[in-house]
């Protein structure tokens, strides 16, 4: 992706005075506030950035903050901005659609680290899901889940499993974990069986739910209770796995 070329196109929409597609600095903020809750208001981020000698043209502080957001979210920034001005700028607006995902509007493969999971990683993970629920971007949705998933299985069976990392199929990478688990948890006594062998069929629900809807390239057909509920089946997944990295 040239981002650069994406980012000219975005702020030639952004700059147009006395449009209601006009974004003045704070209002930019604000849009990828919600985003990246990290980001100080527009007066601090401006008075920051004169202590450092760093311009404050929008044009330029506008694409720093772009430039620093991860790949995936920095997709989500835009697409929420081009809904913001579509109403009013549609042909610009579907240019930059077309050029960011193709005609068909396809959604942005999510790309995790494999290692050094933990709470907050997971954590943050659960946060980007919630915020493409949140601008109904659920087939988005589907994909982080479904990442962050293999992420957390392929962390599990480096540490635990060695001799499977060459799996990559979310669900013989999910039977393989379960299994371990089995092993592990079965030498120490019994245990409630049921709540490992269930990793197995609810990582199977998510992935046959992201195959149908996200791999289709075309958004919004997966629908909010589906996001929703494989976003929460991560999260009890996640907190499982965590007890054993």
């Amino acid at each position: 992706m040239q981002w650069i070329s994406a980012y000219s196109h975005l702020f030639n929409i952004l700059n147009k005075a006395e449009t209601p597609a006009y974004h003045s600095g704070s209002e930019f903020i604000k849009v990828v506030q919600n985003f990246d809750r990290g980001l100080p208001d527009y007066s601090l981020y401006i008075e920051e950035r004169k202590r450092l000698n760093k311009s404050t043209s929008r044009k330029d502080f506008y694409w720093d903050i772009l430039k620093e957001l991860e790949e995936p979210v920095r997709f989500e920034v835009f697409r929420a901005f081009i809904d913001i001005v579509e109403p009013h700028f549609p042909n610009e607006a579907q240019d930059l659609r077309a050029y960011l995902f193709g005609n068909a509007q396809p959604v942005p493969k999510a790309k995790i680290p494999n290692q050094q999971w933990s709470s907050d990683k997971l954590n943050s993970m659960l946060s980007k899901i919630d915020n493409a629920i949140d601008i109904s971007n659920y087939d988005y949705a589907m994909t982080l889940s479904y990442t962050c998933l293999e992420g957390l299985y392929k962390s599990y069976i480096r540490k635990h499993v060695p001799t499977s990392i060459n799996v990559t199929d979310l669900i013989p990478l999910s039977k393989i974990v379960r299994d371990d688990i089995n092993s592990k948890l079965s030498n120490k006594g019994n245990y409630p069986v049921l709540m490992v062998t269930s990793i197995s069929t609810l990582t199977s629900a998510i992935a046959n739910s992201r195959n149908s809807f996200s791999d289709s390239h075309f958004d919004k057909e997966a629908n909010k209770w589906l996001a929703t509920y494989s976003r929460d089946l991560v999260n009890s997944i996640g907190r499982l796995l965590l007890h054993f990295l």
